[in-house]
């Protein structure tokens, strides 16, 4: 098939470059004229593993090409993929502005019947409101819901190996186009969800809000570990063994943050309130995630002894998670912020996201360190925020060498309190009893 995929961020460009690996002609566009050149040039917008390679393969053999516009060749596409970002506005609500301007250009150049795939979250109501909005172009155009659940960090092989894909549509042909388009991604078994458009729509919603859930509700029970001198790895193993709950997001940790979470929680609230449908527990989990970072700051703060000039932290992990360069409500930010403030040198540390954590966060008394162990020189506290792999096994002898201080603060839970105290270091974890058998936690 011929298709057009509006946006070069994550979903752009992972479900274009996927969708070409997968056989078909495709044009991704985007409005950033710069963008276009660099990825043109084979130069990537962001971090994702395997997909610099998959890009690289696909342009050479002519299938995947880059544009600030539909352009010659591709006005007769067979589906056109919306997937441009839908971020928050001042109420919550997401702003689907870039959503409309796509459409809006593909009714001005489709010159046959086709498509228009929404992948972008977007609020239930959208794609009926897209659609209306497409009446007026010179060629039918049939709008369907086809929301992505693509892991930052795991974004190709999320896209190759789905455990499911959403499919809102109205009509039996567009459902047999839209079968057959991902009928490669089928072959070990059935993924399709076929649904009706708003039903798509909201399981976006749903399924992101519930699994922030998850997280807030472990990291309230982690704060409650903390003053109880119960063990949050105790706790998650009891709760996680019973298959009605299962063992996954699970983890006890700063707080989540990135793209999705916050966003599409915030953005549900927003929905319930416009349809007088409160969303009590998504309030509570958005509520919950605000206090846990605010928990973690107020436990760095402590065990550097107050605020003051001349206390430096260390932070390893930069980014909301692994495997990505996106630093976008990471709870790295709120700490550095929240330190900063306070009069305290912070110097982070991260594989992928130093520099565009730097410039997001922007301060004098900010330094990023070109590698891990020269982060904490000299510093009076290390605090793990991301678990990249690199940080997994960490020297703590090294550590403690170079540190002023003599405090590890472990916001993932990672590290085995032991080890740590084996290097002359204070080990403090999340939820984490310390004196809790290894052979219980696991």
């Amino acid at each position: 098939m011929k298709l057009v995929v509006f946006g070069a961020g994550y979903v752009g460009l992972v479900t274009g470059t996927g969708l070409a690996e997968l056989g078909h002609d495709v044009r991704i566009v985007d409005i950033d004229p710069e963008r276009v050149k660099r990825l043109s040039d084979g130069i990537l917008p962001i971090y994702e593993p395997g997909l610099t390679d998959l890009i690289r393969r696909n342009e050479r053999s002519g299938r995947l090409s880059f544009a600030g516009e539909i352009g010659e060749g591709f006005t007769d596409a067979d589906v056109y993929f919306i997937c441009v970002g839908t971020p928050p506005d001042e109420t919550g609500d997401a702003n689907i502005s870039a959503v409309a301007a796509a459409a809006d250009t593909i009714a001005a150049g489709a010159t046959k019947p086709a498509l228009v795939s929404v992948k972008s979250t977007v609020p239930v109501g959208t794609c009926d409101a897209i659609e209306e909005r497409l009446r007026g172009a010179p060629v039918a155009l049939e709008v369907v819901s086809n929301p992505e659940f693509l892991k930052e960090g795991a974004a190709v092989s999320d896209f190759f190996r789905p455990d499911r894909i959403v499919l809102g549509a109205n009509s039996d042909e567009a459902r047999q186009l839209l079968r057959e388009l991902y009928a490669p991604l089928q072959l070990s078994g059935e993924r399709l969800v076929v649904t009706d458009r708003r039903s798509s729509e909201l399981i976006k919603y749903a399924a992101n809000t519930m699994l922030a859930m998850r997280v807030s509700f472990m990291n309230e029970l982690s704060r409650l570990c903390h003053v109880t001198g119960a063990d949050i790895h105790a706790v998650r193993l009891g709760v996680g063994t019973d298959t009605r709950i299962g063992r996954r997001f699970l983890y006890a940790g700063p707080g989540y943050g990135g793209s999705c979470f916050p966003k599409d929680v915030q953005a549900l609230i927003h929905l319930g309130k416009k349809h007088a449908v409160p969303m009590r527990l998504a309030e509570a989990t958005h509520r919950a995630n605000d206090e846990q970072v605010e928990f973690v700051c107020r436990l760095v703060l402590d065990h550097i002894g107050g605020i003051g000039t001349g206390k430096t932290v260390a932070i390893w992990g930069l980014a909301f998670k692994p495997e990505t360069d996106d630093v976008r409500d990471a709870p790295a930010i709120a700490l550095a912020r929240f330190l900063l403030e306070r009069g305290v040198h912070v110097v982070g540390h991260d594989p992928e996201a130093g520099a565009t954590f730097a410039r997001v966060v922007s301060h004098p008394s900010l330094t990023i360190a070109a590698r891990e162990y020269d982060a904490v020189s000299g510093a009076d506290a290390l605090v793990l925020l991301t678990e990249w792999r690199s940080y997994r096994a960490p020297n703590f002898r090294e550590i403690k060498a170079r540190m002023r201080g003599d405090v590890v603060i472990d916001a993932r839970n990672v590290w085995r309190p032991a080890e740590v105290r084996r290097a002359g270091l204070r080990y403090q974890g999340v939820g984490v009893n310390p004196n809790v058998p290894p052979s219980v936690v696991g």
